[in-house]
Parts: C-alpha cells; structure tokens; sequence
C-alpha cells in the first residue's frame, strides 16, 4: 500500500499541469465586421454558445450599444436590436450566428463608438409549445479566431468606432 501514495502524488502533479487551453470552452461574442470598405458604416457582431447533448434549440439575439457623451453605454434605438435568430440544435457542440447592423454615416468631427451585447437562449418543446430553459448575455470581446465572416477575414475586437 506504501507504493500507491507516491503513484497518486504524481497523478495529482499531472493532471495539475494540464494546460489552461485544454479548459471547457465558453461563450463568447465578438465584434467581426467594423466600418470597412466592404460594409461601410456596419458593425458586425458574431457569438457562439454551446450545445449541451440535448434536443433543446439555440437561440441568439444581438444588440448595438454606443459609448453615449456622458460616458456611459447606451441602447442604440430602432434597428439596434435584432429577431432571436435560431442559432441550431444543442445536440452539436457549438453553433455560431451573426448579425449586422448599419448605422448613418456619423456627421462631421462626431464618431460612433459602438459594441454588442448578445442574449443566448436555450429552449425545448415540452406538450407543444416551446419553453425557455436558460438564459444568459456576453458583451463582445476581441481574441476570437475562431469568429466566421469577419470583414477582413479573422478580424475579431470588442468594440468597433465609425468615422466620417
């Protein structure tokens, strides 16, 4: 029995190292499109959620914020909120789904500072009708490569400034 105290010192010393990158991964939301050339005065916003094995449905819902002169962040009116897009099956591991939303061009010296705000939902069908299991929201971030049809490709940030 001695012999199994030392072998369960150098499990614990192992499993300790796992690197930080081999963690669960999480959601996330990202601006990917900001003001190009190919969508100028858009901002673009991309997230991921995870599925969890199950047959519930993934929903996500975007919205654009702007850094307001009192220096406070505030709801951008109107078109600055999307539908809940269906984002796919929690059955899969991740599902990712974007929104774009187009601005007026800022007039002159002013400038948009904006960012996303994304709700996740997870829903299931219980009888008929559809039910919400859970549900949580993540501001945009910049560092996600992993981000689909960024404007250029793999552009990923957390808040986007339009200019005139």
């Amino acid at each position: 029995m001695k012999r199994a105290i030392p072998s369960i010192a150098v499990l614990a010393a192992i499993v300790a190292a796992v690197p930080s990158s081999a963690a669960k991964p999480e959601p996330w939301a990202t601006v990917n499109i900001c003001d190009t050339p190919g969508h100028p005065n858009q901002m673009g916003v991309r997230a991921s959620m995870l599925g969890n094995g199950t047959r519930q449905r993934m929903y996500m819902r975007f919205r654009a914020q702007f850094f307001n002169s009192n220096g406070k962040w505030e709801n951008v009116k109107g078109p600055g909120l999307s539908k809940f897009i269906y984002a796919g099956s929690a059955k899969f591991a991740n599902r990712q789904a974007g929104y774009t939303f187009s601005f007026s061009r800022p007039s002159g010296a002013s400038r948009f500072v904006l960012r996303g705000l994304v709700a996740f939902e997870y829903r299931e069908r219980k009888k008929g009708r559809e039910r919400l299991v859970r549900r949580f929201r993540e501001y945009t971030k910049g560092g996600y490569p992993a981000a689909r049809g960024g404007d250029p490709p793999g552009y990923t940030t957390g808040v986007c400034e339009i200019r005139p």
